[in-house]
């Protein structure tokens, strides 16, 4: 197959579904209106979950990166001092990473709960 052909067949499919997702959004806010729903309403993101500020996500990606290099610092030392396999800097990232998550998930529902109160 040509590259233009190829070019063309992704940007036109990524225009075709763009097209057609705006489209659909259209006609349902039309219907919305003419059921008497109130403009005040219509208004809001395009995706209000996704673009939603969260303040734990600073804490939950700063914990991953930190035990995430902890992880390759023990793999290293294992490496070079223990003559570990050179398998084992994915496996201590990711039991470190899950380590943090771990951590993030019990420090995020203590503070959701401390909220709630």
């Amino acid at each position: 197959m040509e590259p233009a052909a190829v070019v063309f067949i992704v940007f036109g499919s990524v225009g075709f579904v763009l097209y057609t997702w705006i489209q659909s959004r259209h006609k349902e806010r039309m219907s919305m209106i003419d059921k008497g729903v109130k403009a005040s309403e219509l208004k809001g993101s395009i995706f209000p979950d996704i673009l939603r500020p969260n303040p734990l996500s600073s804490l939950k990606w700063g914990l991953l990166a930190m035990f995430v290099g902890a992880g390759l610092i023990v793999a290293n030392i294992l490496d070079r001092y223990f003559y570990f396999h050179e398998s084992v800097y994915f496996a201590s990232m990711l039991i470190a990473g899950g380590i943090g998550l771990v951590i993030f998930y019990f420090v995020a529902s203590k503070k959701m709960k401390d909220e709630s109160l």
